[in-house]
């Protein structure tokens, strides 16, 4: 199951943020950001910012229900990135890159599989 979109608005709102603030961080609109919150894709430079913005690992951030967690095994996930001056890496290799692609092409095929299977019970 895909979390991303649950995931993204339980970082936001367990760091305090409204959505105008995460849109500020990213460079993206509002709109943006509560589109990526009911289900759209954001671009893969966007996604880069939200896991290194939240600390997490791209694939956490889609496959782990981070709400479902307990409060004190969420702790680190939370508190890593409530100071916004925290450095962080920038250890962006080619193959971590070649996995967040293929972890957003998966994703983007789960989507349009749904779609279709939405037109086919439709009609």
């Amino acid at each position: 199951m895909n979390y991303f979109s649950k995931n993204l608005k339980w970082f936001r709102e367990n760091k305090d943020m409204g959505q105008a603030e995460l849109a500020k961080v990213l460079e993206v609109t509002r709109d943006n950001v509560a589109s990526y919150e009911r289900g759209s894709v954001p671009k893969l430079e966007i996604l880069l910012k939200i896991v290194k913005l939240f600390h997490v690992p791209l694939e956490e951030m889609i496959e782990k229900d981070f709400e479902s967690i307990p409060l004190p095994e969420n702790n680190d996930a939370v508190n890593t990135g409530r100071d916004r001056q925290t450095p962080q890496s920038d250890d962006t290799t080619v193959e971590s890159l070649q996995k967040l692609v293929k972890v957003q092409e998966k994703y983007i095929k789960s989507l349009e599989e749904k779609l279709k299977t939405g037109s086919k019970s439709e009609g």
